[in-house]
């Protein structure tokens, strides 16, 4: 009886196909305790599956879902990264020069924030390799180990001592970044899991800078903010390299072009940083 029932129903639902042109369609059924579901293809062929065997077809067309949607190149730009910010030398060294010691840093104090805000991918080969870019926000904070203040001086820049002890020393630089990287996108359990490589160059433009100074007077906090360029360079560039799982990754950036204009008296030091970079 249920064996005939299930043949009439299936009939019904091919009859319903047959006379209004629909697409290949689904129906679900129950015949006493149990379900069943009838599926019919573009070939009119008819499959009768129980409960367990309509879980593994539903799975099926979720991973096929899945699949389907991930067709957008997602690159490892846009998001949140927070990294060690610190110097090299001419040497390529982190050290600074015997005329720098004035900058010396507090590495473990001297960290760079990004807001990558805007992302834009093109995948050239499907979502696998392709280019990047964007738009992002960076402040790089250096935290000094000496009390200094840098001050323009003759078409110079100049550190001059400070006569009390400083509690903080530090230098704020604001960028806006424009990115252009090159990704590669390795698929790992599924097309939505990843192992990226990226590598690339980050221009910057600088829209603010100022030197912060804090200190006790007579038991009473100061605090001293000195906006200036400092002679620092308007525009610069980072070379970028970034490894990655997920919307997690790791970078690296370095500046070829020095911190300070050339010729004004400022150190030679070029911007090192290491980081985390969080995406998604």
């Amino acid at each position: 009886m249920k064996n005939l029932a299930l043949l009439a129903t299936a009939a019904l639902v091919l009859f319903g196909l047959n006379s209004y042109g629909q697409d290949p369609d689904t129906s679900k059924i129950r015949i006493g305790n149990k379900k069943y579901t009838v599926i019919v293809d573009n070939d009119k062929e008819i499959k009768i599956l129980t409960d367990s065997d309509s879980n593994v077809v539903e799975k099926e067309h979720a991973e096929k879902k899945e699949h389907k949607h991930a067709k957008r190149m997602d690159g490892t730009w846009g998001g949140f990264e927070i990294g060690i910010a610190n110097f090299a030398n001419s040497s390529n060294q982190m050290a600074t020069a015997a005329d720098a010691r004035f900058m010396d840093l507090k590495v473990a104090n001297s960290l760079s924030w990004n807001f990558n805000f805007a992302e834009k991918s093109f995948g050239l080969i499907k979502n696998y390799f392709g280019i990047v870019t964007g738009l992002g926000l960076q402040y790089q904070n250096y935290r000094f180990a000496t009390d200094f203040t840098l001050t323009k001086t003759n078409d110079k820049l100049v550190a001059n001592a400070v006569t009390m002890e400083l509690s903080k020393n530090k230098l704020g630089i604001w960028n806006l970044n424009l990115p252009l990287l090159v990704e590669f996108q390795i698929p790992v359990y599924g097309e939505n899991t990843r192992i990226k490589l990226a590598a690339g160059v980050i221009g910057g433009l600088r829209i603010g800078s100022r030197q912060v100074q804090k200190y006790t007077d007579n038991g009473e906090k100061q605090k001293v903010k000195i906006k200036d360029d400092f002679y620092l360079r308007n525009f610069n560039y980072c070379f970028t390299a970034r490894v990655g799982y997920g919307n997690i990754a790791l970078f690296a950036n370095y500046n070829p072009q020095t911190l300070f204009e050339t010729g004004k008296g400022g150190p030679e030091l070029y911007p090192v940083t290491v980081g985390i970079h969080f995406g998604g």
